[in-house]
């Protein structure tokens, strides 16, 4: 089930929602003032780095810590 960003002009509030299919879009509302006057967003994506240290977010020049 796809999460979806969206932003509210009237209010600022930025909130997600769940939707089964693209036509549920229409239905989409702010949880804050109720309108449906709401712009998706472009979301951030996650990335996973592949490597042969297991992934780890050090990089390799940091010493031990401590």
């Amino acid at each position: 089930m796809p999460i979806y960003e969206y932003a509210c002009p009237t209010c600022q509030a930025t909130f997600e929602a769940f939707l089964l299919r693209r036509s549920d879009e229409a239905e989409v509302c702010c949880p804050t003032c109720q309108t449906r006057e709401v712009t998706r967003q472009l979301s951030r994506t996650a990335s996973v780095r592949s490597g042969g240290d297991g992934g780890g977010s050090a990089s390799p020049g940091c010493g031990p810590v401590g």
